[in-house]
């Protein structure tokens, strides 16, 4: 089983507009709003190349069946603790004549500890050999910096893999127990090292800095670019193809969806890397957030790239 925790959820509300002027009112906009957070949008891309897998994580009791009837709409399990409230809300104003996007993503309500202790005794419990454990996105406000460093450790412990994609303390600390696989953007990446990264030789020094700490699989995304991977001697630049992109929100997350189905099918190091970056190509040929077509990522994968750095 592939699991996709959702420690922060949102709803994602997503308006289309022509222009966007500081003080007006826009009326009769096109609105679009769905459940959300990074681990949904793995989830459904997960799905979507046919294996199964689950979201586990946190829900405010208000959105728990929204939520729910959500993801097994989209064929996704669901194993959400409810806690008190109301779901954040996220928001991206599209604007049709410039191309510009404005996001306003909300600060989550203060968790009590106890939360974070009784979701760690779930996770514990649920554990199972072989299983894969993506962790993937912000904490939410209350808990410890290091709740994905303390996740991993469970998951080694009890023989499943793991993946952090993630920032600031949130990876910082989650790398030291050593995940299987991370997939930092450049602007993390350099949070990481607290230094200016520039360069394909410079992002791939750091990336085999990365494996040198212990981590098996280093991804790096470079948006347009596609990513710099590095794996054992293995360091590749995998461009991605040439496409007429209409929504870029989403494409690291089904990148990350890729990597993790490649990994449990057994695909070879360079075909891990093809299928993520055509799972990204795939998403940003599509409005709104983890949508792909297999036929579409079987054809990408043909047209990218691989270089070895």
């Amino acid at each position: 089983m592939i699991y996709c925790t959702l420690l922060n959820p949102a709803l994602d509300v997503i308006y289309k507009v022509d222009y966007l002027q500081s003080g007006s009112t826009l009326t009769n906009s096109v609105c679009q709003a769905v459940p959300a957070g990074k681990g949904i949008n793995v989830a459904r891309v997960v799905s979507l190349l046919g294996e199964e897998v689950c979201v586990t994580g946190l829900m405010p009791e208000n959105d728990l069946k929204r939520t729910a009837d959500f993801l097994e709409d989209k064929g996704i399990g669901s194993a959400l603790i409810p806690i008190p409230g109301n779901i954040r809300v996220n928001t991206t104003i599209l604007e049709k004549n410039s191309g510009s996007i404005t996001h306003i993503n909300s600060l989550s309500n203060k968790i009590p500890v106890r939360i974070q202790d009784e979701y760690l005794d779930y996770v514990s419990g649920r554990i199972k050999k072989d299983d894969f454990w993506c962790f993937t996105g912000s904490l939410p406000n209350g808990f410890d910096s290091d709740m994905y460093n303390k996740l991993v450790r469970l998951c080694s412990e009890n023989g499943s893999d793991t993946l952090i994609d993630s920032r600031d303390d949130a990876l910082k600390f989650g790398i030291r127990s050593r995940p299987i696989m991370i997939k930092p953007n450049l602007d993390e990446l350099e949070m990481l090292f607290d230094e200016q990264i520039r360069g394909v030789h410079h992002i791939a020094l750091k990336g085999k800095r990365l494996l040198d700490m212990g981590i098996s699989y280093v991804f790096i995304s470079l948006g347009s670019d596609g990513m710099i991977a590095v794996h054992e001697n293995d360091c590749l630049l995998c461009s991605a193809p040439q496409i007429k992109v209409i929504d870029t929100v989403g494409c690291g997350d089904a990148l990350v969806a890729g990597l993790i189905v490649a990994y449990k099918r057994n695909f070879s190091f360079s075909e891990m890397c093809r299928l993520a970056v055509a799972c990204g190509s795939s998403k940003a040929l599509h409005e709104g957030p983890g949508l792909i077509t297999r036929d579409e990522v079987w054809q990408l994968m043909e047209d990218v790239q691989i270089t070895a750095v």
